[in-house]
């Protein structure tokens, strides 16, 4: 009877996973159509001229894939509008919300995209289980997707930025998952964000919301 009440509780578990992952996906993609063609020109044009200059960029590499990439994910979730506030958040302002959506947009509010060593990648039951270490805090997880939304393949041992909620059983990913620049970036990052720490006390989620692009883009600026 015991067994049965916990294969009942799994089961269910999995379902709720399976929902939120859904409902997490379309939250996602709503906020990211909105940053895309609800953001006046002005805003745009703001976050590029602040993007290039705070990463250094050369004009060149501004029409880059990569660089895009990354450019539309911060432009979502890390740049400040001139009213201070993230194009996220302005989202969920303008619209109306149930509780349980309202709960995995602040989970997506705080998210960051985290440096993370990549340690075991395997597909199971059409899903695509990607274990990595935080290299901030060293701590690993196994973070869930589907196949198909990681356009490159990952190797076991190389650093890669990718930005994470938790859901019932398993952490969800969502957006792109980012290479380092460089390969070598581990150490100068840890480094990087202890100075910080301890000249400013920020948290590490706030320095990588702040600081990630400098090291997904490093050899392109």
């Amino acid at each position: 009877m015991q067994d049965k009440e916990l294969l009942d509780l799994s089961e269910y578990r999995l379902k709720k996973q399976l929902i939120a992952q859904g409902q997490i996906d379309e939250l996602y993609q709503r906020s990211y159509q909105y940053a895309l063609k609800e953001t006046n020109i002005r805003e745009r044009v703001r976050a590029k001229m602040i993007f290039a200059k705070r990463f250094k960029l050369k004009e060149a590499s501004l029409v880059s894939k990569k660089v895009e990439d990354v450019f539309h994910q911060w432009f979502l979730f890390d740049y400040k509008t001139i009213k201070g506030q993230t194009l996220f958040f302005q989202f969920l302002q303008s619209r109306q919300h149930s509780d349980p959506i309202k709960m995995m947009g602040a989970l997506l509010l705080s998210a960051a995209p985290e440096p993370v060593i990549a340690t075991e990648i395997r597909s199971e039951n059409d899903e695509l289980f990607i274990k990595a270490v935080n290299i901030i805090h060293d701590q690993e997880e196994c973070v869930k997707t589907f196949p198909g939304r990681v356009k490159d393949e990952i190797h076991r041992g190389s650093l890669y930025f990718m930005r994470k909620v938790p859901l019932v059983t398993d952490p969800w990913l969502i957006g792109p998952v980012f290479e380092a620049g460089d390969s070598g970036l581990q150490a100068v990052i840890k480094k990087h964000y202890r100075q910080k720490n301890h000249e400013t006390g920020v948290l590490w989620r706030t320095f990588l919301k702040e600081e990630a692009p400098s090291y997904i883009l490093k050899g392109d600026s």
